[in-house]
């Protein structure tokens, strides 16, 4: 399955190598036989010389994988593309918000989940990036583009969850909004927006559980994972609801929308276009 998955990149023209895998048979500890420490597990290059090694070469790609059949699939971000990695363990989610709200909507492209949860979100871009922390001061938000890599599906998480393309976008890598763009350079001039009114910002009773259901919905849509869906209504929660709702009501909330398969809502046409993975 991985080397399968990993020649499938190459002949996309994405550059792979392997990197460290979990064993399911030892509670996920470090597989690749170099007694990687758990905050490693899955994520080392298993090449001499790292991410430099990557390649779309199918001949060294079948040699790396016939020795690492289990091997973790790294991508060494070619210049023309970049991710942006969302956190769920570190306000990912609700940095994307306030991202949005700061330079508007990012616009549906191929979406990675990541066994946490999380989302590498790819992006074409017409000048090179460069890797990023906390992007533009968001915590949870970093940058992975000129000299990164990122993990990709179906590799598996020292969580035990896999990797998955998310359902939401079957189409080709979206070119990414010039904010954006800019944020990413530090570019950035934000242009005025006069201020939301109060009771735009503010859910009172009778609003509260519609908009939350409304949320998660969408979310689900977008093939976020249970955990991720609660994080996020727990931040809409306690922010704009007055008063905020029970916790165990928004659990409950993103426990009854995470039923449905990531990716599938009733309301929602999702694109039909082939996609180039």
């Amino acid at each position: 399955m991985m080397k399968q998955a990993a020649i499938k990149y190459a002949k996309a023209g994405f550059p792979v190598f392997p990197c460290c895998f979990p064993d399911p048979t030892n509670d996920y500890k470090c597989g690749c036989g170099r007694n990687h420490d758990i905050k490693k597990v899955g994520k080392v290059p298993l090449t001499p010389n790292g991410l430099t090694d990557a390649t779309t070469n199918i001949k060294q790609i079948e040699e790396w994988w016939a020795k690492y059949p289990q091997a973790n699939i790294g991508i060494a971000v070619p210049d023309k593309y970049f991710v942006l990695d969302v956190d769920i363990n570190h306000e990912g989610y609700e940095s994307l918000g306030k991202l949005q709200e700061l330079i508007g909507i990012l616009p549906e492209t191929l979406t990675i989940t990541t066994g946490t949860g999380g989302s590498h979100i790819w992006y074409e871009t017409h000048t090179p990036i460069k890797n990023t922390t906390n992007l533009h001061g968001f915590r949870g938000l970093d940058i992975r583009g000129r000299g990164g890599y990122v993990i990709t599906s179906p590799s598996l998480h020292q969580c035990g969850e896999r990797y998955v393309k998310s359902k939401c976008w079957n189409g080709k890598i979206q070119p990414a909004p010039e904010e954006l763009i800019k944020l990413c350079l530090k570019k950035y001039q934000p242009v005025y927006q006069p201020p939301m009114s109060t009771d735009s910002m503010i859910l009172i009773e009778g609003q509260r559980n519609d908009r939350l259901a409304s949320l998660a919905g969408t979310l689900r849509a977008k093939g976020l994972s249970q955990s991720a869906i609660e994080a996020s209504l727990m931040a809409i929660n306690n922010e704009q609801c007055n008063p905020p709702l029970p916790e165990r009501e928004v659990r409950t909330i993103a426990a009854s929308y995470s039923r449905y398969p990531a990716g599938s809502r009733k309301d929602v046409d999702w694109m039909k276009t082939s996609g180039k993975f």
